[in-house]
């Protein structure tokens, strides 16, 4: 059941032996590490670590090159093994379920595509699932983000994917989760209050409820 918890926190986990090798770490950190050299993680945790056998949380900004996180938590019980746990960042507005409209995302997408072809000689490959039902989404903050990262690109690619055994909880219901992911030839900051966005180091993942009914139970 731990094992199991820690694979779906949405923040990066690690548990580093005292030679600073990796004896365990999560889904998430995974994608931490493969950007980030191991010894500068486990060299930031010896330096924050707290200095009896216990554990620390820490709300402070952290950044990894192009990972930034709003603090952490740091401890040990003995000099065989010391945890980190990184927090990312999830001030989001709270979701209303009455201000969303449902929509077709790959319509959508191909207004935002359509929007910046006119104003840029933007190269496009779209590998779409045909099979996403209309959902629900705040549409307006929708497009405003897509046209946000795809302003002044020359090249982009961008395929929907529905994630297997991850939800978003809204009002006590869960709803699985719609990862659109952006690759891109221009790195640049993007921030949305409606929208989780994962920077990578080509490009952005914009993760969705699939709410296909306001009075949906997807827990049924």
């Amino acid at each position: 059941m731990f094992e199991e918890f820690c694979e779906h926190d949405i923040n990066p986990f690690i548990i580093f032996n005292q030679k600073g090798e990796i004896k365990y770490c999560n889904q998430e950190a995974e994608i931490l590490l493969s950007y980030i050299n191991q010894k500068e993680i486990f060299q930031f945790v010896i330096k924050n670590a707290p200095k009896n056998p216990e554990i620390i949380t820490e709300f402070k900004k952290i950044k990894f090159n192009d990972f930034e996180f709003t603090g952490h938590t740091i401890g040990y019980k003995d000099e065989k093994e010391i945890g980190v746990r990184f927090f990312i960042d999830t001030h989001l507005h709270s979701i209303n379920l009455e201000d969303l409209e449902k929509s077709n995302i790959l319509k959508l997408i191909r207004f935002a595509v359509e929007y910046t072809k006119l104003k840029h000689q933007t190269k496009f490959k779209i590998y779409p699932d045909p099979d996403l039902p209309e959902i629900f989404i705040n549409k307006k903050a929708f497009i405003n983000l897509l046209l946000d990262i795809l302003e002044g690109q020359r090249e982009a690619e961008i395929e929907t994917k529905i994630k297997i055994g991850e939800y978003i909880k809204i009002q006590n219901k869960k709803y699985p989760i719609l990862s659109i992911i952006i690759i891109t030839t221009l790195k640049k900051e993007i921030k949305s209050n409606f929208f989780e966005v994962i920077s990578l180091d080509n490009g952005y993942i914009i993760q969705i409820p699939i709410i296909k009914e306001k009075d949906e139970n997807s827990n049924t």
